[in-house]
């Protein structure tokens, strides 16, 4: 008489029956799919797609459990965020343009908003202001609060060279555009990592005009730092130093 043979384990794992009535490995791959869009690969050619679950993996913005109620996405939001970035040099933001990136939104909105924002940073007694200038709006200190800024903006522009980057920025400043290649024919010694170190704090940058090599040239960053209106106002390199 034949013994009985005894039953195999319960599977376990990715290959056991999924428990609590969760979603099995191909309902899961099915899912996955749907959400990346794409066709169910595992499952086979000749069956018609068995149900999927279908994903939208956007956030809705207007759903209050995803935001904040004091910071949606709003154009009062929008012109706040612009106004906290700002213009290059203290440009103001005009109302024109701001409302050219808003759809549905006139330039007197942006205008309307702009004082209520003024009024509230006003009425919460916060640091900076929102204030008219020219044709359009900043955001700027208060007044009273200006001259930390003065004594940052002053400490951002101490910066410290060597001789090798007083070196590296004269051959570039006299003889700009010039190629990475060059430089060792106009005498600059200078080492990649000087000529990264300058890059990284804005004294030259290396840019890539209608395809040519890479070129050397100064910033108004240099400008700013050795006190030049412009190029024109460097001295001649004949000229003994002063």
């Amino acid at each position: 008489m034949a013994r009985k043979q005894p039953a195999p384990p319960p599977a376990a794992g990715f290959s056991a029956p999924p428990a609590d009535g969760g979603l099995s490995i191909d309902k899961l791959a099915q899912a996955f799919a749907a959400m990346m869009g794409a066709a169910d690969p595992h499952a086979a050619p000749a069956e018609p797609a068995a149900s999927v679950v279908h994903v939208d993996a956007s956030p809705d913005l207007d759903d209050p459990g995803t935001a904040d109620d004091a910071c949606r996405v709003s154009p009062a939001t929008i012109l706040e965020a612009l106004l906290f970035v700002g213009l290059p040099g203290g440009k103001p933001l005009s109302s024109r343009a701001v409302a050219g990136l808003m759809r549905g939104v006139r330039p007197q909105e942006i205008d309307e908003l702009a004082v209520h924002l003024r009024e509230r940073y006003r009425a919460d007694n916060c640091p900076y202001e929102v204030a008219s200038k020219d044709d359009g709006w900043v955001m700027r200190l208060r007044p009273e609060f200006a001259r930390f800024g003065s004594v940052l903006e002053a400490r951002a522009r101490l910066v410290r060279l060597d001789a090798e980057s007083i070196d590296a920025l004269a051959v570039v400043a006299w003889n700009q555009p010039v190629p990475r290649e060059k430089l060792v024919e106009l005498g600059c010694d200078a080492s990649p990592a000087v000529l990264r170190q300058l890059v990284r704090r804005g004294l030259l940058e290396l840019r890539h005009d209608d395809g040519e090599s890479p070129c050397y040239r100064t910033t108004p960053k240099f400008l700013e730092v050795f006190k030049l209106g412009s190029l024109a106002d460097l001295p001649s390199p004949h000229d003994p130093p002063q």
